[in-house]
């Protein structure tokens, strides 16, 4: 084995003056010294222990001559940068020992350019010369630095003034990943070519063999004969990476010789068709620019429930055991509670579907309709609807008839809690739907407490109409709340009237006097003596002058539109009857003696004419009045 000797014969350094930060007290300073002295190789002089240092770590340097300031320069450095990659072997890479040796290593190699300029490395499979000298020689096969880039077929590294400390750490990085225990398949070309440094030029054999061309039978490459391939690079005219030292090449002479090379093609040719694509790929980048970022944009806005079921129908609708299925029973549930809580009403009823299909046994229709009619679950459905349009409440829909029988429930639940017309109006007629074969299945909801849910429910029965509704009408009639009663009526005129009377009658119980005379209106649809008897009442009450006005008249019209012979007695008495000088008892029996005009009945005219021959004044002038308008008429 060579050493390295002082040329003034000298001791040399003390082991402890080199030592490595992880074997020493002292950790060494990686920074190259400036060598005041030349440094001479003794090819033949014999070697003392104390000269060799660490030289299980130490580069040789062999010549026999005294080496230029640049070269012992290449050779520290090239020193430096193999203990730096022995340190990155020994410990982790967030370590304070190799971070600081990757640090100084960078250091040293900037100060080593910017004062001697560009050195060049050559490689055979176990040594590492420059300029001519060896500046490395291997101790072993499992210590031999040249053979990772020989391997490879890597011939030349040239480092140029300007490398920065990211291209540093990246040579560091390439040679770690292709020695050692773990390896990850690529080689030190490769890696190099990926870490763009464009202030490293390397001569390269490509992966295939020898470079094409007739020079290539010249010579081979492992007598260093061969053709190399040279590390692309651009011209000067191509922009400041070819631009740091004023060469357009990166190679050996056969590459001028043979012109230049890029990985595909030869650069002699005709650059034209490469500005003119260049130029059509700047014009273009802009729109396509736009359009990724739109797609890119489109794509994160997918629900994460829309995507999770896309992924979940790829996986069963492929070859998969019965435990897949199984898995993805267990996983489906939270895809469908999410769509839910989303208000994906479509992408929660394919999950449904899913879950039915897969049929493990692990899926339950029943748990899950007791999970959707939960307060809570129903209150954020609704806030979902009512902030949505006409096609997700359709969607909506959609998905509730998927649940079968509890659908109906569902859907009251949420019309009871929607603050929104249009929501409310499209599920109440959705109910309707589902009722309207059997009005009795919404029966349950007219005991609900709360008035609207009761008025909803009786506006749908409107809807429904037919006789059926009529008894589930005579139960929500009684309800307390007069709002309801109101919808009551007006739900019963899609009922025939000898049906809805016995509801109507007792709805006018207690009615304020705009539902009062709307009932009214309701019952004088047609001749009906149960209902002008129970009219006529209003008469004999003693209040009746007390009433206002409106109602004394919907009164009268209502016995003259129901009444006939059966209560023209009781018309004549009060025809009779009554104080001489009240004038609203002069009032009352014109329209008395107009209800008996109206009947029209033989009987009703007798009492009128007998009435115009009375002694009484008032009563022969309400007559005369009555009988004047039938001949008149």
């Amino acid at each position: 084995m060579d050493e390295i000797r002082r040329a003034d014969g000298g001791e040399p350094p003390s082991p402890d003056a080199h030592r490595d930060p992880f074997t020493g007290p002292e950790p060494m300073h990686l920074t190259p010294p400036p060598l005041a002295r030349p440094v001479t190789v003794g090819a033949h002089a014999d070697p003392q222990p104390h000269d060799h240092g660490h030289e299980d770590d130490e580069p040789h340097v062999r010549g026999g001559t005294s080496l230029p300031p640049a070269i012992q320069a290449a050779a520290l450095w090239l020193r430096l940068f193999a203990r730096t990659v022995k340190t990155c072997r020994l410990y982790d890479a967030a370590n304070p020992t190799v971070l600081r040796f990757r640090e100084e290593l960078a250091q040293a190699l900037d100060r080593t350019l910017a004062e001697h300029g560009p050195i060049t490395y050559r490689f055979t499979d176990h040594e590492i010369a420059c300029d001519e000298h060896v500046v490395y020689g291997a101790r072993s096969r499992e210590d031999n630095l040249a053979f990772a880039f020989y391997r490879d077929g890597v011939r030349g590294l040239t480092l140029r003034p300007g490398v920065s400390d990211v291209e540093c750490r990246s040579l560091v990085d390439a040679v770690l990943a292709v020695t050692g225990q773990n390896l990850d398949g690529d080689d030190l070309v490769t890696l190099l070519w990926e870490a763009n440094l464009r202030h490293v030029d390397v001569d390269y054999i490509p992966a295939e063999g020898e470079a094409g061309g007739e020079s290539a039978t010249v010579g081979t490459p492992d007598d260093g004969a061969g053709p190399l391939l040279p590390w692309p690079v651009a011209t000067e005219s191509d922009g400041p990476a070819g631009a740091g030292d004023g060469r357009t090449t990166r190679g050996h002479d056969d590459t001028e010789a043979h012109g230049e090379r890029s990985e595909d093609w030869a650069l002699g040719e005709s650059p034209d068709e490469v500005e003119a694509t260049f130029a059509e790929l700047d014009f273009m980048a802009s729109d396509e620019t736009r359009r990724f970022m739109a797609e890119y944009d489109a794509e994160r806005r997918v629900p994460p429930a829309t995507a999770a079921l896309a992924v979940a129908y790829a996986c069963l609708h492929t070859e998969v055991t019965e435990d897949d299925r199984r898995e993805m029973t267990l996983f489906l549930p939270r895809v469908l509670r999410a769509a839910i809580a989303a208000g994906s009403w479509a992408d929660a009823r394919e999950t449904l579907r899913l879950l039915r299909e897969a049929n493990t046994g692990e899926w339950s229709d029943e748990t899950f309709t007791q999970e959707v009619l939960q307060p809570v679950s129903v209150t954020r459905v609704v806030e979902r609807l009512d902030a949505q349009g006409p096609a997700a409440v359709a969607e909506f829909l959609a998905l509730a008839h998927e649940l079968g029988p509890a659908a109906l429930d569902w859907l009251t639940l949420v019309l009871s809690e929607s603050q929104t017309r249009m929501t409310r109006q499209v599920v109440a007629e959705a109910i309707a739907a589902r009722v309207k074969q059997d009005p009795a299945r919404i029966a349950p909801w007219l005991n609900d407490p709360r008035w609207y849910v009761v008025r909803n429910v009786v506006h749908i029965l409107g809807w429904v109409g037919g006789p059926a509704i009529v008894p589930l009408l005579q139960t929500a009639v009684r309800y307390p709340d007069p709002r309801v009663v109101a919808e009551v009526v007006h739900a019963l005129q899609h009922v025939e009237l000898r049906l809805a009377r016995p509801v109507l009658i007792k709805a006018i119980e207690g009615a304020d006097p705009k539902l009062f005379l709307q009932i009214l209106h309701s019952l004088s649809a047609a001749r009906d003596p149960a209902v002008a008897r129970y009219v006529v009442a209003f008469l004999e009450q003693d209040r009746f002058l007390k009433r206002p006005a409106e109602e004394r008249r919907a009164i009268y019209a209502a016995i003259a539109s129901t009444g006939g012979d059966e209560v023209v007695p009781e018309l004549a008495e009060q025809l009779h009857g009554g104080k001489w000088f009240d004038r609203e008892q002069e009032i009352h029996r014109h329209a008395v003696a107009r209800c008996l005009l109206r009947i029209d009945t033989p009987k009703a005219i007798s009492v009128l004419e007998a009435g115009a021959q009375s002694n009484r004044a008032p009563v022969r002038q309400a007559c005369e009045t009555a009988l004047q308008s039938r001949r008149a008429a």
